[in-house]
């Protein structure tokens, strides 16, 4: 392997690609990252065996090659090198790469690419097209509500649900619901039949950071999931992303939906969400609890510990129906308000026990679900 590359374009690239590598790994080889030299292109893959992350980036290649190694030490030293070219020189002999920049001259040791997980191959499933600035708030809206809690992995994922041209995202750790309803990219082919996959939250975060760059061009993110439906492909210009998907039967959640309303509050979304930032100040020591009192024209919030002190603040509101009070894990609340994107909320009601709902007014494009604190009011 010879080429020339731009430390800035490699740094980049690692960057992206080694958030696929654990810091947890028992076998060496998946400490590394693979490095191929093809004709005009450095390709990148690193993988977890459940998460696998590929780039391709333009490269002057010489003489074609291929290496793994440590993406650790390599992702840190090409970021801190200045921007002047970067030579690689492999002696395949030794499997050491010798890398040379301006007055830096590095070799790093090998392993044979030979025992390097070959790409997953996704095969011919459903295949479909997304807009990336669709799909990336589709994520950002839905993965907050997905669990950390890997003894319940079908918690940590989220479900994306396919039907026709509509897609629907949906996350709970089982305290609050995300849902999400977004649709194909025009001229997308729509899938075969109606079905559903369980994507690891993991793996969508990492793909909402390669999506940001593409929100602003013209970009398509194809979709495609196996056969087999055991694994997805993610695919946008210079990366691809395939992780093994979550096996099991996602719970009901439309059941935990609120259908009626006792009732509704319509409020400023800027308001509230400073409103409550402000006050949850005073909740942090009291297990995050945010108490919301509804009153004609006004809702009122406060929080409280016997150790800091308490905070009441109200904002304008539309209130429509019964007046009650009802307690919230606060920071539930802040992370729907900040990923809002109407300038009003509304927060439908059904008694201090009863899950609440807020969403833009009258819009089920997004629901989120809240479960109550039980506290005394």
């Amino acid at each position: 392997m010879k080429c020339t590359i731009s430390p800035q374009q490699l740094g980049a690239g690692l960057a992206a690609v080694t958030r696929a590598v654990s810091s947890r790994n028992t076998l060496p080889i998946l400490s590394n990252v693979l490095v191929e030299a093809r004709e005009g292109a450095l390709e990148l893959t690193a993988t977890n065996l459940d998460l696998t992350i590929h780039h391709t980036m333009a490269a002057e290649v010489e003489q074609p090659g291929i290496v793994t190694v440590p993406a650790r030490i390599l992702s840190e030293f090409v970021s801190s090198l200045p921007e002047q070219p970067l030579s690689w020189n492999l002696d395949a002999v030794h499997q050491t790469v010798r890398l040379q920049s301006g007055r830096f001259d590095a070799h790093v040791r090998g392993i044979d690419a030979a025992e390097f997980p070959p790409l997953p191959e996704v095969g011919a499933g459903d295949s479909l097209e997304l807009d990336p600035q669709v799909l990336l708030r589709g994520i950002d809206q839905t993965v907050i509500a997905a669990s950390g809690d890997e003894g319940r992995p079908i918690y940590t994922g989220v479900l994306i649900e396919f039907d026709g041209p509509e897609v629907t995202m949906v996350a709970t750790d089982g305290h609050r619901l995300a849902v999400r309803v977004i649709r194909l990219a025009d001229g997308s082919p729509e899938p075969r039949d109606k079905f559903g996959i369980i994507v690891p939250g993991r793996a969508l975060v990492e793909l909402s950071r390669l999506l940001k760059p593409l929100v602003s061009g013209p970009a398509s993110v194809t979709l495609s999931v196996s056969e087999s439906r055991s694994q997805v492909r993610f695919q946008l210009p210079g990366y691809e992303l395939i992780t093994r998907l979550i096996d099991g039967v996602y719970p009901g959640y439309e059941k935990v939906i609120p259908s009626g309303a006792q009732t509704t509050v319509t409020v400023s979304t800027e308001e509230l969400r400073r409103t409550t930032r402000v006050v949850s100040l005073f909740a942090r020591d009291a297990a995050n609890v945010l108490k919301l009192r509804c009153e004609p024209g006004q809702l009122v919030l406060s929080a409280n510990t016997n150790e800091v002190g308490d905070n009441v603040a109200s904002v304008d509101a539309t209130v429509d129906g019964d007046s009650l009070g009802i307690a919230f894990n606060a920071k539930y609340v802040s992370d729907v308000l900040s990923l809002l994107d109407s300038p009003e909320a509304e927060l439908i009601l059904n008694g201090p026990l009863a899950p609440g709902l807020i969403r833009a007014p009258g819009d089920d494009s997004y629901r989120y679900v809240i479960m109550p604190v039980r506290v005394a009011l």
